[in-house]
């Protein structure tokens, strides 16, 4: 009994490596949807008196060019680390990560 739960775990556990690119994407995004408003209200606070076209010169710089390098280098680096992890410790920080963020998203009342 105990061999077939943990062949079963190491079977999860190889599924999510063939999926590891769109998981770490999902850990990338979630990680902007919870950090994104405290960005935005930084770069607000940074700008606040700049003349308004300027302000909405760098909305579109962080928008475009920030997001978009962050994104990139977060989803190497946490594809990077999620591939280090064996089968159960990927399994762990997979659903722990999901949870956590999920749970600060619903604490910020975005979802």
């Amino acid at each position: 009994m105990h061999l077939e739960k943990i062949a079963w775990l190491n079977a999860a556990g190889q599924w999510m490596r063939g999926h590891i690119t769109e998981i770490a994407f999902s850990i990338t995004a979630m990680i902007l949807v919870v950090g994104g408003p405290y960005i935005n209200a930084g770069m607000k606070n940074i700008s606040q008196k700049l003349h308004w076209v300027m302000r909405y010169a760098l909305f579109v710089l962080l928008s475009t060019a920030g997001y978009g390098l962050i994104t990139n280098f977060g989803l190497r680096n946490m594809r990077g680390f999620l591939l280090r992890l064996g089968n159960w410790q990927l399994l762990a920080a997979v659903f722990a990560a999901h949870l956590i963020l999920a749970w600060l998203l619903k604490r910020d009342k975005a979802i």
